[in-house]
């Protein structure tokens, strides 16, 4: 067998080279296809697919909080809940939950708090994940029982090398997190970058330390059914499908509703695998659509690249026939003329693989200029890995098979005597019109979806482009802050701020300052606010409703260009001390009360106290998490009623903005020579990355498949 194997190879490499021209176009097909193929599934690892890194990651499940009703969800639990599935499910090793934490951490004392992401992790974390770190130890339960009592830390590898170089003395060492001193504990392993999908947290830290860095957590929360922000996961034992798992969790979250109405009514509980939680919920449900178009596209360029060599052999056929039917007359096996044909193939998809990998490799350089404009330490990578290697080569090897299967199909119905007289004789003149007809039309028709797709898409991303953000995005620079990094209490942090904007608008060339929460599109920066609108008929069991919200100053609306449909902007005069104000959208305004005017109505701000608050404006919609995002209810909130220590100062500019950036630094200088100053850059440079640039990649990607085919 292997001689004869040598011999199909020997005689394939001798038919490719007697024929360049059939073996480039052939190998430049092949190439093409597997290198889309390989190039967006590296975007949709990067995105969506990659696997946590722990040990058998597809054992780990995402335990969500489901509420029926549409537009009502709220994915993440309550700590109680969490304690009674860790305490009370049969179907898992181990039930973990976290939260993350972004504060100031001081590696030494008398140094400046660096701005850090971390998280805040149930103290099984490590053991049920199957991590152990790669110095000291793990969390102890004990560790996570009494809120602020152990002030441990587990640092992340890359931090440990990055902030202390790698000292092997750390542990034991204290450093400060948020204000507080923590103790080093350990040290993770280089492989394990957390569990969760885009963030790759610094430290980790119990869950009951979380409110000793996190302002403005109430006493109880540990014991309140009703504040849901936990991220829960569990390992899934040996034998147990996730149908199992289902039906457990379940019968928990039923017995849950009937011990606490009050709370869980219409709540229940689902598991959903790694895969099902990132396209569910956060950044994943997002990009899940754009990864499905980008991946179908490429499998079609990879149909339309078989289809083409199919072609091609085929078109040969009719030169091969003497050949196949002088084999077939000297003793040679059907089987064995097919099997050479498919040598033939593979060898041409093993040169087009190569030459495909080649070429995913550069798409893959293309999507490495994407750039994700946030303060955050993603995850998101892009890169030819083993597993892209391997769908490069599965795709090569697919392109093999498919391409061979018609010419296999027409050798093994060679007619000896009449290929003998007349090779064009070797099958019906309609059955080889037909077949081919068949490709040809097959490519035609699937070039054609390629294409028209492509210019779909293109005109709707350029129409969303042509509408705008709703907001200004020329002019403006921004510059962000976090008061807490400068340990200052929210007394000093106000009047920061303040003399900021002062100080600020006497610089020459600005017209406007304001100072804001969340800027629009940058991600990092969102905010949900919880709120009961007045008079509006939530579903049994759902007391808020959870939407995009900023805190922002009087000067807000005016800076950026937000047009006021009706009502007024925040005043001076909205303090602590008047009643509480907000403005919506008019995407909140239509959905809440409908028909109605929605100036004077009332809100309930379960995250401020649960105070009511008199609706006073309706703004203009705009984009705020993304330029293709669909209306989204939103919500503004005074700063003098509701602050915030982390804020961006957003600077409206006569001039090029971006020559403020020095002054604005003195002026901070002035103020106060240790406050951090990070994320500055023009309004319209952050739109153009995050908006423009993303999207012409994404446009240019399928535009360019399209043209493959």
């Amino acid at each position: 067998m292997p001689g004869t194997l040598w011999q199909d190879v020997r005689h394939g490499a001798r038919m490719l080279m007697k024929n360049p021209g059939f073996s480039l176009i052939a190998v430049v097909s092949i190439a093409l296809g597997v290198g889309a193929n390989v190039g967006m599934f590296s975007v949709a690892d990067g995105l969506v697919l990659r696997p946590l890194p722990v040990p058998r990651p597809g054992d780990v499940v995402t335990i969500s909080a489901i509420t029926p009703g549409i537009g009502f969800r709220n994915f993440r639990l309550s700590y109680p809940d969490y304690v009674d599935l860790r305490d009370q499910s049969r179907s898992f090793d181990g039930v973990v939950a976290y939260r993350f934490v972004t504060t100031g951490v001081v590696d030494r004392s008398g140094e400046l708090a660096q701005r850090k992401v971390g998280m805040a992790v149930s103290s099984n974390l490590f053991d049920a994940m199957g991590v152990s770190p790669a110095l000291g130890r793990a969390f102890r339960a004990d560790e996570d029982e009494v809120v602020g009592r152990d002030l441990v830390v587990i640092l992340d590898h890359g931090e440990w090398t990055q902030q202390f170089g790698g000292d092997p003395g750390i542990v034991g060492r204290d450093i400060s997190i948020g204000r507080k001193v923590f103790t080093v504990i350990g040290v993770a392993s280089a492989a394990f970058t957390g569990i969760a999908a885009d963030v790759h947290p610094a430290f980790y830290i119990p869950l009951a330390a979380w409110s000793s860095v996190q302002n403005g957590v109430p006493p109880d929360e540990r014991a309140r059914r009703d504040l849901r922000g936990l991220v829960v996961k569990g390992r899934l034992k040996s034998g147990v499908t996730i149908a199992q798992a289902r039906a457990d969790v379940a019968q928990i979250g039923s017995s849950l509703e009937e011990a606490y109405p009050a709370t869980n009514r219409n709540r229940g509980f689902a598991v959903r695998t790694e895969f099902g939680a990132r396209t569910a919920q956060g950044p994943g449900a997002d990009n899940a659509p754009i990864v499905a178009a980008l991946m179908t596209f490429a499998l079609v360029v990879l149909l339309v690249a078989c289809a083409n060599v199919a072609g091609l052999l085929t078109s040969r056929a009719p030169v091969r026939a003497r050949e196949i039917a002088l084999r077939l007359a000297i003793g040679a096996g059907r089987g064995r003329l097919v099997r050479q044909l498919v040598t033939e193939s593979l060898m041409l998809a093993a040169i087009g693989g190569a030459a495909g990998l080649a070429l995913g490799y550069g798409a893959i350089a293309l999507f490495q200029q994407l750039e994700f404009p946030t303060d955050v330490p993603l995850k998101l990578t892009f890169e030819l890995d083993r597993r892209a290697f391997w769908v490069g080569v599965a795709a090569a090897a697919a392109s093999a098979i498919l391409s061979s299967l018609v010419p296999a199909w027409q050798a093994a119905r060679t007619d000896l005597v009449s290929s003998l007289k007349d090779p064009a004789a070797t099958a019906p003149r309609h059955a080889r019109l037909w077949g081919r007809s068949a490709l040809v039309c097959g490519q035609v028709a699937l070039s054609l979806v390629l294409l028209t797709a492509s210019v779909s898409l293109y005109r709707a991303f350029q129409a969303e482009l042509g509408q705008g953000p709703g907001y200004r995005t020329d002019g403006i620079l921004m510059m962000a802050f976090d008061a807490d990094l400068a340990r200052y209490d929210e007394t000093r942090a106000r009047q920061f701020y303040r003399l900021l904007k002062e100080r600020t608008l006497t610089l020459p060339g600005v017209r406007s300052v304001t100072v804001t929460s969340s800027v629009p599109m940058k991600t990092d920066t969102v905010e949900f606010a919880r709120v009961a609108p007045e008079r509006f008929e939530l579903p049994p069991g759902t007391g808020n409703v959870s939407v995009l919200s900023a805190r922002v100053d009087e000067d807000y609306f005016d800076t950026m260009d937000i047009p006021l449909i009706r009502g007024r902007a925040f005043s001076p005069t909205d303090t602590a001390e008047t009643p509480r104000v907000v403005v919506v959208n008019e995407t909140f305004a239509a959905r809440y009360w409908p028909a109605q005017d929605a100036i004077g109505k009332h809100v309930r701000l379960d995250d401020q106290g649960r105070a009511l608050a008199e609706v006073v404006g309706i703004a203009a919609d705009a984009k705020y998490t993304w330029i293709g995002e669909g209306p989204s209810e939103f919500i503004y909130l005074p700063r003098t009623q509701a602050f915030a220590a982390e804020s961006t100062l957003l600077v409206q500019s006569e001039r090029e903005p971006a020559s403020l950036a020095g002054p604005l630094r003195d002026v901070v200088r002035a103020i106060d020579p240790n406050m951090p100053v990070f994320g500055v850059r023009t309004m319209e440079d952050f739109y153009f990355t995050r908006a423009v640039h993303t999207t012409n990649l994404i446009v240019g990607s399928v535009s360019g498949m399209g043209s493959m085919g």
